[in-house]
Order: structure tokens, then C-alpha cells, then sequence
């Protein structure tokens, strides 16, 4: 807890460097504002201009420390080809077992994020063919059964969603 607590006052008073990311040929940026174990606040620019505070159901505190990054939390910049200004995903964890994927667009004039979506165990993302895909499991309608056997379904979702 107290290297936790050195690292955050040292990248505060070093213009938060190791909170941020920016990508070269990437128009914006975000800096994770604070973390805790039901909430997170994270700010998000767009040509030295700020878009927007967001607030995430979820803790980002592994997300200021590069090494936890990988387990435990991450925001990355994407650029689909749906959205060539890029996207900001954001994926943590939640209580025990639950993670939690938000998709932040910051050419939408809003602060919230334009997806979100908790999975029981796990969410996942990828690039596929150009688009963004999510996957989450969530549990079965009907329970246990033939076609769900362990009780758990997957879901998977494209954005942004297609007609």
C-alpha cells in the first residue's frame, strides 16, 4: 500500500506522467484521475482540450501501475475502422469475480461511455477484420441444461453494433 501510495503522489507531482497514455498519430489522450475498489475517474482529452471526466464502476488503481497493468486493469487506445479517431477502452475488475469492459468515444460530446458491459467471470475485445468485437459470459436464461451446461452462456457483440 505505501509504494502504491509513493508511486500516485510522484506521477501527480511529475504531471502524471505514469498515469497516462499517448499514442503517436493519436489526437487525445487519458489520465486516470483516481482509483478505489467501486469507482474510478478517469480524464480523457482531445488535442490539449478536456473531453470529459468519466466515472467507471470499477477499480483502475492497477491501471497507474504498469506492473499489475496486464491482470488487473487497462485503458487502450484503439482505432477501428468504424472509428479512425480511435476509442478508449477501459476493462477492470469487479467484486470477486465480475469484469467490466466501458468503450469511451470521445468525438461523442457526452460523458459516459458509449458501451458498457460486465461479464460474470470475464470480457474480452478484439480486433477482427477491421471492427471491434466484445465477448462476455453471462449466466443461462433457463439455468443448467443440455445446451448450457455449466450454467454460463457467451455473448459477442460488435461496435459499434451493425444494422
Amino acid at each position: 500500500m505505501t509504494r502504491f501510495i509513493t508511486s500516485l503522489l510522484l506521477a501527480l507531482a511529475f504531471g502524471g506522467g505514469a498515469i497516462a497514455d499517448h499514442k503517436a498519430g493519436a489526437s487525445w489522450s487519458w489520465h486516470v484521475l483516481s482509483g478505489g475498489l467501486d469507482e474510478s475517474r478517469v480524464a480523457i482529452y482531445r488535442e490539449q482540450g478536456l473531453v470529459g471526466i468519466f466515472d467507471f464502476s470499477c477499480d483502475l488503481t492497477a491501471a497507474i501501475d504498469a506492473d499489475m497493468q496486464a491482470a488487473d486493469a487497462s485503458l487502450q487506445l484503439l482505432q477501428p475502422a468504424s472509428n479512425p479517431d480511435g476509442l478508449l477502452v477501459v476493462s477492470c475488475n469487479v467484486g470477486a469475480h465480475s469484469q467490466y469492459i466501458a468503450i469511451v468515444d470521445p468525438a461523442r460530446k457526452i460523458n459516459q461511455p458509449v458501451f458498457a458491459r460486465t461479464g460474470s467471470y470475464f470480457v474480452r475485445w478484439e480486433i477482427e477484420d477491421g471492427e471491434l468485437w466484445i465477448s462476455h459470459d453471462r449466466p443461462c436464461a433457463e439455468g443448467l441444461s443440455v445446451e448450457c451446461p455449466d450454467g454460463f452462456e457467451t455473448i459477442f457483440e460488435q461496435y459499434p453494433a451493425q444494422p
